[in-house]
């Protein structure tokens, strides 16, 4: 399973070339598993990460985001900002404007910022 150290666990499913199903995750004291389907975004708050829920439950963990990243490489999971990791799944639309780009997400009505530097891998990963 996982050391004491760490503050996920992952469950694989058998498809080995796709990411976890399920993520333990422990926030506060209470380890919670959650459906990596139903994370809609995580943004990165200095040494903590918050996780969104389609459920519009918010955790908190004291892991990093880029640990995320990697945990998530191979599952529907787009890095678009330093501080933002977003579902593809619940992706709504991209609008430009002349403060930048900027993602609008299913469930919630929070716009997320799309780096200058990292739109042209977004635009490709969603083959724009």
């Amino acid at each position: 399973m996982s050391n004491p150290a760490q503050n996920t666990t992952t469950i694989k499913n058998s498809n080995l070339s796709s990411g976890p199903e399920y993520v333990a995750i422990n926030a506060k004291g209470v380890i919670t598993v959650v459906a990596v389907r139903d994370i809609v975004y995580l943004e990165s708050s200095g040494r903590y990460t918050m996780v969104f829920l389609a459920t519009g439950t918010k955790l908190t963990i004291c892991k990093n985001l880029g640990s995320y990243e990697k945990l998530f490489k191979n599952s529907n999971f787009l890095r678009i900002h330093h501080s933002f990791l977003i579902n593809i799944a619940f992706l709504k639309k991209i609008v430009r404007d002349a403060g930048g780009q900027y993602c609008e997400m299913n469930l919630t009505s929070k716009k997320i910022p799309i780096s200058n530097r990292r739109f042209s891998y977004v635009k490709k990963v969603l083959h724009y």
